[in-house]
Formats: C-alpha cells, structure tokens, sequence
C-alpha cells in the first residue's frame, strides 16, 4: 500500500468555496462520518478578522458548536448535509482519505491510502474536473507510521505541516524562520520552540519503534 499527499487548488467544492469567504484556515482534527449526506466531524477554524464565529456556518453546517477558542482560532464540533459534490467525492473516495485534512489559501490538502490503480483514478478524476491536483509526495503507508502525529500537540502539527507545506524544510529553503512566523502570525523564538519540540518527539518516537 502507499501514501498519496496530494493539494486542489482548481474548481473547489461549493463547500470549501463558503468557507473561504469567512475564514483563513480550516483543519478537520478528527475524520467525518456520513451517512446519506449528513456529516459530523471536529474542526479547527482560523476565522478572518472582524468576522463573528457564528458566521462559520454556511448552506452545508446546520449545528456548530465551539469547543475552544483562542483568539481568532475555534475548535468546533460540526454537523450537517454535505453538498451533493461533497458527497460524490466522500462516496467514491472517503474510505481511502487519511487526516489531517487542511482547507487554505483557496486549496485543500490531505493524503490518501491505496494502490497505484486507486491514485491513477483520482488523478484522472482530478484532470477531468479541473481540481488543480498538486501531487505534494507519494511513499509507503504503515499504519504504525501514520499515526505518528497523534504523539504532537495540535499546536505542534499545525506548525509544523506549515512549515513543511511553505518550504521551511526544503533544501535551500523557500521561508526563513522569520517570514514563516510572520505568516503564521507568532513570534520567531516561539515558532522554532514548537518545531524543536515536534522534532524531538518525533526522532524519540521513531527510535523508541526500532530500539
């Protein structure tokens, strides 16, 4: 089996495309579920400025309910009907879908688990309706490795999937320290303390595994 992680940027779902209008960022923490449509999943929500967080709710949430909140962040418990595009996508790909599931800057980033013959479909289906795919990276799946996130804080995840999607770990680098924390709206000795912390748990992970 291997691991596809993969960005739309093209014709986004009707859902997404509400969002983008009132928040930032939106990361789905925990996987939806669905059945005939309805859906309910935890989400992370970095709402714009000025924007009340009532104003998450679109066509497609019926019931949101804010778990946490930090500033202009929300961790919400979301439900309701998916758009029927949404749903297509769910019924033919859903099962294959592994999180953390990133809605930004107009794309959409996630990673998807299967055979050479399942990505060859997706990338097809993609080329078809013009989602804009992005293949970010494609390796072996363990499922002992996947969930190797579930040892980092959401604070340290969400930096550090950051940092990796903005270029900070490329060779040379396309963000220093200082324009990514910028960004990402943080001090600079605060964002590499996060990103030292999740390396550290990571390498201490890994290496507990092989001992």
């Amino acid at each position: 089996m291997k691991k596809m992680t993969v960005r739309l940027c093209g014709d986004l779902f009707d859902y997404c495309k509400s969002y983008g209008q009132v928040i930032e960022r939106f990361e789905v923490l925990s996987l939806f579920t669905m059945t005939d449509g309805m859906h309910s999943e935890v989400c992370k929500f970095t709402i714009k400025e000025g924007i009340p967080v009532d104003q998450i709710q679109c066509n497609y949430v019926s019931n949101l309910i804010v778990l946490k909140s930090d500033g202009r962040e929300f961790t919400c418990l979301v439900k309701g009907t998916f758009s029927d595009d949404i749903t297509r996508f769910v019924r033919t790909y859903g099962s294959k879908i592994e999180h953390p599931i990133v809605f930004q800057d107009d794309c959409l980033t996630f990673s998807m688990v299967g055979n050479p013959d399942d990505f060859h479909l997706f990338v097809s289906d993609a080329a078809e309706k013009g989602w804009g795919l992005e293949i970010l990276s494609v390796s072996d799946y363990d499922p002992h490795v996947s969930g190797i996130f579930d040892i980092l804080t959401p604070k340290q995840k969400n930096i550090l999937l950051e940092s990796y999607h903005r270029g900070y770990f490329d060779h040379p680098r396309r963000i220093n320290a200082g324009e990514l924390a910028e960004k990402m709206g943080m001090h600079k000795t605060t964002l590499l303390e996060h990103i030292h912390k999740a390396e550290k748990r990571l390498i201490g992970h890994i290496l507990a595994q092989v001992a």
